[in-house]
């Protein structure tokens, strides 16, 4: 398959790499050489017009320093250069760096760096709004300066005709730098080019940032051709593997699908392709499928095993407890004191409400949903009507239960809670005790409540077994994760507690 596929898409490939090769190269070329060619062009003219205000500049400092005071030549002069291609400001200056004249809204400069030799001085104001050229005579001295709006500067290198979408900078090295045009915006199809030219006498460079021009219908094939002989070679390719690969592939797919759990033969069909390791593939399964039954049979026995342990241990557990129960049972009858009595009563009636849980839990065990809490608590209430003392025997325990399941953890805390609350309204002899299991809206969580005049407040009760008593249950809340909400006017202990499940109502 690896030969085939090789075979076929080697001539494409190499043939798309060549022609990308190519016309990526010869376009380079093109926009480079385009690029330097209108850089070249802006450069001139800046310079053409930098050189015709220094001719004019020169000439006018001449004719001013040959002319009487006031005699009009440096307005005239000075009206002749704003007329210009060019709308600039100038400042003409005469002997000992004596300012003649100058145009409307010069800022004349408040220190000025007198050259050494003639020449000119090009510099870019720290805004980047201006640049200025100053022009000094032969011995050194200022004749005049000449100052170029950057609007005027970006108009001048802009060349009629052509597009409008490229930056231009004009930098001084070491210095500020003027942003001629900002327009230019890339694209996925464009590329990037850059160039920059000499100006001022090499002070300045005027940098340039275009894209290159549009992909004609050449380009335009140039690049689908690559993509045609991709298509070309994927609907081959296609074709051998859809033939040799896909067909006996998806009819293995099928088979194994078909498969069900406790099968004892896969029913794999005979495949009809030269891939070796399909055959290969198709046995690997035959050799798992029988595997699988192997473990699942032995899995099967050691759950069940496990399920009996766990049932055994749960029953042992149970036993105990109510063994345990039974003997505090006779330990508080036969005690002559009350209060060792009353002691024996109270433990009874906790190590009860444990045997209670793991009771349950080993009634739900089969179904692995957790412990029912509406039987357990029932039966909580029962025991403890049974085991009350006689001062309240007449004590009424009413319930409003819903079929909730609650790990074990939880059932073991709740079992101990409401023990705790019953057994507190007891000997505060409280004439009943209401106890509620319902949902509060949200998943996986169930509102408990309890009513009891014994906890509103001012009950008559023993102040030591109330300080107890709150201790007991605020660390019961805790095992909860939850908080007490306490109603002491009304007499109403609640709190949320996390539940795993619901039972169907019937």
């Amino acid at each position: 398959m690896l030969l085939i596929l090789s075979a076929a898409l080697l001539p494409l490939g190499l043939v798309a790499i060549v022609v990308s090769l190519h016309s990526a190269q010869q376009k380079n070329e093109e926009r480079r050489a385009e690029t330097f060619a209108r850089l070249a062009f802006k450069a001139q003219r800046l310079n053409a017009a930098f050189s015709r205000s220094i001719l004019t500049i020169r000439t006018a400092s001449a004719a001013i320093a040959m002319s009487p005071p006031n005699s009009g030549v440096c307005e005239t002069t000075l009206g002749r250069l704003e007329e210009g291609p060019v709308r600039a400001r100038y400042a003409l200056y005469g002997r000992s760096n004596r300012l003649q004249c100058a145009s409307a809204g010069f800022a004349l400069p408040q220190a000025m760096r007198i050259a050494r030799r003639a020449g000119i001085r090009a510099e870019i104001q720290p805004n980047g709004e201006a640049m200025r050229l100053f022009v000094y005579g032969d011995s050194g001295g200022l004749e005049g300066i000449a100052e170029y709006p950057r609007s005027q500067l970006s108009e001048l290198t802009y060349i009629p005709g052509t597009s409008r979408n490229f930056d231009l900078e004009l930098t001084q090295p070491g210095g500020a730098s003027m942003v001629l045009r900002d327009q230019f915006e890339g694209g996925p199809f464009v590329e990037t080019v850059r160039g920059s030219e000499p100006i001022a006498g090499g002070q300045l460079r005027l940098s340039i940032t275009l894209g290159a021009r549009p992909i004609g219908a050449v380009d335009l094939v140039m690049i689908l051709l690559p993509v045609l002989m991709w298509l070309a070679a994927a609907l081959i390719g296609w074709l051998i593997l859809e033939r040799y690969l896909l067909r006996p592939l998806s009819r293995l797919q099928r088979a194994v699908s078909a498969y069900r759990p406790g099968d004892s033969d896969i029913g794999l069909p005979k495949l009809a392709t030269p891939a070796r390791e399909i055959d290969e593939l198709g046995e690997a399964f035959d050799q798992v499928v029988r595997t699988v039954s192997r473990h699942e049979a032995e899995l099967e026995a050691a759950v069940e095993r496990q399920i009996k342990l766990v049932r055994e241990v749960h029953h042992r557990v149970k036993n105990n407890l109510q063994v345990v129960a039974s003997l505090l049972n006779l330990h508080a009858r036969g005690s002559p004191n009350e209060q060792v009595s009353a002691a024996y009563a109270s433990i009874q009636r906790r190590v009860d409400a444990l045997a209670v849980v793991h009771r349950n839990h080993y009634a739900e065990l089969e179904e692995n949903r957790g412990v029912a809490l509406k039987p357990l608590i029932s039966e909580l209430a029962a025991n403890l009507r049974a085991t009350a003392p006689a001062s309240a025997a007449q004590m009424v325990i009413r319930l409003d239960l819903e079929p909730y399941y609650a790990t074990q953890d939880v059932a073991v805390s709740v079992a101990f809670l409401v023990t705790e609350m019953a057994e507190y309204a007891m000997f505060c002899g409280a004439p009943s005790v209401a106890i509620s299991l319902t949902g509060e809206g949200a998943a996986n969580v169930a509102a408990l409540a309890v009513d009891s005049a014994s906890l509103r407040e001012g009950a008559p009760c023993d102040p030591a077994l109330t300080d107890r008593f709150e201790r007991i249950v605020t660390g019961l809340s805790r095992q909860l994760r939850s908080t007490i909400a306490r109603d002491s006017v009304e007499g109403r202990y609640s709190l949320s507690i996390a539940v795993v499940d619901k039972a169907e109502r019937g």
